[in-house]
Parts: structure tokens; sequence; C-alpha cells
């Protein structure tokens, strides 16, 4: 879980950096020190990266349960799972899919059989980009 914590800060730190450099590269129309009129002509042909529509990118992260491995009691036959990935996105639980509403939130159910489980969730969007997530999930006698 620290792992996940940890690429989520550096992934979203990644992100402003990237954001700023880019927002500081923005041209205001008139050339700097350098700058020779052909590349300010060039650059007026371009849209401003402000301009530009932003896509976010898909992400997929499970909230419940907490752990990827999880061992559960023998009573246990189904796992409620819930996480969060982009509202537009495409959500299978252990291949089964389910709804994913407008903030991206989404819940679905596995269901165990005796032993070890693997469960799959995976997030698609509409380029055909995905990301999967797998749970190891023992039902015994925890």
């Amino acid at each position: 879980m620290r792992y996940r914590i940890g690429c989520v800060v550096i992934g979203l730190a990644m992100a402003a950096s990237a954001t700023a450099t880019a927002l500081a590269q923005v041209d205001d129309g008139s050339p700097g020190p350098g700058d020779s009129a052909a590349v300010a002509a060039d650059m007026a042909t371009v849209p401003a990266v402000a301009d530009q529509p932003v896509l976010a990118a898909l992400f997929l992260h499970v909230l419940a349960p907490v752990e990827d491995d999880v061992e559960v009691p023998l009573a246990t036959s189904a796992l409620a799972i819930a996480g969060v990935t982009l509202a537009n996105a495409i959500v299978s639980v252990d291949g089964d899919l389910v709804d994913v509403d407008q903030q991206g939130g989404f819940t679905g159910v596995a269901h165990l059989d005796e032993g070890a489980n693997q469960i799959d969730i995976v997030a698609s969007d509409s380029d055909g980009n995905q990301v999967t997530t797998t749970l190891f999930v023992v039902r015994g006698d925890a």
C-alpha cells in the first residue's frame, strides 16, 4: 500500500512539473532574445498549450479491499470491491462489467472459490488503453 501511495505521489509531482514546464513555454507572442523572425512566425501558427484540450491519463485505484493479498473466512463466498478511475472508463471486476459513476467511482462483487482466488480488475478507455490490478484472495480458515 505504501508503494502505491508513493507511486501516486510521484506521479502527481511529475504531472505538476510537466504542467508547470509546459505553461512556462507558452509564448506570449513577443520574440525573446535570440529568436529569429522566422521562429516567431512559426510559433504564431501553433496554438498555445493552454488552448489545447487536456486528456486525462487512464488510471485505476482499488480502495477496498485495501491490501492486494487478502485472507477471508470460509463462510465468505463473495468479496465487495470498490475503487476509482476515469469517469468515462469501462471497468470489469473478475470479467463482469460494473457501473462507473460520474466521479469515476465503481463497486463490484467477486465470487470466491474455496482456497486461492485471483481477481482481475480492468479499466479501459475509448482509445483502447487498459490498466489492470490483480487481487489475490484466499478463502479458508483465516
